[in-house]
């Protein structure tokens, strides 16, 4: 009897215990306890508490032969959804709406000497998608820039957007009879982007379809619209970052034909891209002065494109001029310091022709002009080649 009784009294204590560890204890298991997790990815993501250290499973008791042998509880199965990272890039979600009506854009811009002028539709579904993306909230460090502007360009709710503004674009391709080959038509595109208003008053980054609706944009903005045209037209564009001169561009592919360039190549160690400037009107290759010697850029190739920049060599030479005039200009200051702020006449002459010269190619998208305005600007004069000597 006496056996009995302290048989029952075990088994009366082990369910009292039981019962007060399911009441008291949190569900844990092998990773900590389930409260690290969020049970709706749809929501915003909860702070995590603090992680509890890891308990060992709750475990019943039987009695065998007049032994206590614990059973080992089944394994538990957790339905539930990791919190969603805060920095993780958002993939647009397009709802379409029937009450919306369609707009249009009209861009008028110089290639060369000829006009072009396009007219391309909105798709507002996609253009709310874009405005309201919780990807304009995010704080990104410098160096998940490249892969969330990647994520940008390739979004897939993107395509219908570039599929509307390509059809219009490569019409301009053909225009007045002429047929630009891959270099032109790559030359038409840059100075397209390019004669979009520079703007920074927006907050986050905008998506190229907000680029074109807004018809504005800041320097990332323009960019990745750039490449994201680019690159489904075929070409081998990239992105270039420069973090610490706060500044996001451009960049096509070339294959140098000299380990001496007059300009600065951005290479990643298997591709060579050169400076495409996306805020203002300026020949592929030039760069402002002070990203000669900027620290070497974050480069993001984007797309599979395979078409290069061949017409690389010639605006290498314009490069290369454009140099030897800054030099003669520097000259003929030199000397007009030297004898009290006046020049002879030729040189005042060269002088201004060299000014010219150097704001005009600066700021113009034809190699052709920019070339002949060089030879122009080297007119037999007694200043001409002061830099030879």
């Amino acid at each position: 009897m006496g056996q009995k009784i302290s048989w029952y009294a075990v088994f009366i204590l082990c369910i009292l215990g039981c019962i007060i560890t399911a009441g008291c204890s949190e569900l844990l298991t092998g990773e900590g306890p389930l409260i690290k997790y969020a049970f709706s990815s749809h929501t915003s993501p909860t702070p995590m508490p603090t992680p509890l250290p890891t308990q060992a499973p709750t475990t019943s008791s039987t009695l065998t032969s007049g032994t206590l042998v614990p059973e080992q509880s089944p394994s538990l199965v957790i339905l539930a959804t990791p919190i969603v990272d805060p920095n993780a890039y958002h993939p647009l979600r397009v709802i379409p709406n029937s009450g919306d009506a369609v707009e249009y854009r009209t861009f008028t811009f110089r290639y060369r000497t000829d006009d072009y002028s396009f007219r391309v539709p909105m798709n507002a579904s996609i253009y709310r998608a874009a405005n309201t993306s919780k990807n304009k909230q995010m704080i990104i460090d410098d160096r998940e820039y490249g892969l969330f502007y990647q994520q940008m360009v390739t979004d897939p709710a993107m395509e219908p957007f570039y599929h509307d503004i390509l059809k219009e674009v490569r019409n301009l391709r053909y225009k007045g009879g002429k047929t630009l080959n891959d270099d032109e038509y790559l030359e038409m595109v840059v100075s397209f982007v390019q004669q979009i208003p520079y703007d920074i008053t927006t907050t986050g980054v905008r998506y190229p379809i907000e680029v074109i609706y807004d018809q504005k944009g800041d320097c990332d903005e323009k960019s990745i619209l750039l490449t994201g045209l680019l690159s489904r037209e075929g070409y081998d564009v990239g992105l270039l970052l420069f973090p610490s001169l706060q500044h996001a561009t451009a960049g096509i592919r070339i294959h140098l034909a000299t380990n001496n360039p007059s300009f600065r190549v951005f290479s990643d160690g298997k591709r060579d891209y050169i400076y495409i400037e996306t805020t203002t009107t300026r020949l592929i290759g030039f760069y402002p002065d002070e990203f000669k010697t900027a620290p070497q850029p974050i480069i993001v190739p984007v797309g599979s494109g395979t078409l290069n920049y061949g017409h690389v060599n010639y605006v290498m030479s314009i490069f290369y001029d454009l140099g030897s005039i800054k030099t003669n200009t520097r000259i003929l200051e030199e000397r007009a310091a030297a004898n009290n702020n006046t020049l002879q006449q030729w040189d005042y002459d060269a002088h201004v022709s060299y000014i010219n010269t150097y704001n005009f190619v600066m700021s113009t998208n034809d190699r052709e002009a920019a070339m002949e305005a060089i030879r122009e600007s080297e007119l037999p004069h007694q200043s001409a080649c002061m830099s030879c000597n």
